[in-house]
């Protein structure tokens, strides 16, 4: 019969709890007005906190301990119901993607008064990378965000769907404003309620993306 002492038991025990647990990082990009809050664990999925006015440390805490966040890039093929931002065929003709949190970098762009932020990601299976940039500046309230992917894998990969940002937004009064319009009736301000669902704003143009449909919107 073997004996294991009381104190032995709790410091085994205590050592694999630990070892299960992901060290959380919680991340903050801030403009003067404006602040974004993520959550990228190491090895676990990167998720936005919170997104808004400009906050006071201790409720940035309070935000980080209780928020459950929701998905800052979701991809397709591990169970996610709702839209993804990436879908993509591998090598071997797999669909799935698992991305995971790699690390975190922040550099200061002295030059633009701008900071960039970077969470990486990579596949827990494949060699498979995607790169999510958050670029605050901090003369114009602005965080510019985009991603960048890439693939060392030995053959050739399909992107199949990518965007460039993913944002949830809290349901409620939200209102769409964006530019459309015509031949000599270009720029028009269009303005409508958000609703469930989908909305598409497409234009075909090319370079010459001002005649129809403009790109950018605002919540």
């Amino acid at each position: 019969m073997t004996i294991i002492n009381k104190r032995n038991l709790f410091f085994l025990i205590s050592v694999w709890l630990l070892s299960t647990l992901l060290p959380a990082q919680n991340v903050t990009i801030s403009t003067p007005h404006t602040q974004l809050l993520l959550s990228a664990p190491n090895g676990g999925t990167p998720k936005q906190l919170y997104y808004g006015s400009r906050t006071s440390d201790a409720d940035i805490r309070s935000i980080c301990e209780t928020a459950r966040g929701r998905n800052a890039y979701p991809v397709y093929g591990m169970g996610y119901p709702c839209e993804t931002t990436l879908s993509v065929r591998h090598a071997d003709g797999n669909l799935t993607l698992q991305m995971a949190v790699a690390g975190v970098k922040e550099t200061r762009l002295t030059e633009e008064n701008a900071t960039l932020t970077v969470i990486e990601l990579k596949d827990k299976v494949y060699p498979f990378f995607v790169n999510i940039c958050y670029k605050a500046w901090q003369d114009a309230d602005v965080i510019e965000t985009w991603t960048e992917i890439r693939h060392e894998e030995k053959k050739p990969v399909q992107l199949q769907q990518f965007a460039s940002a993913y944002l949830p937004v809290r349901r409620g009064n939200v209102w769409l404003a964006h530019l459309s319009g015509a031949w000599a009736n270009e720029g028009q301000l269009c303005q409508e309620a958000l609703q469930p669902g989908m909305k598409v704003i497409k234009n075909t143009d090319g370079v010459r993306n001002s005649q129809s449909a403009h790109a950018e919107v605002m919540f």
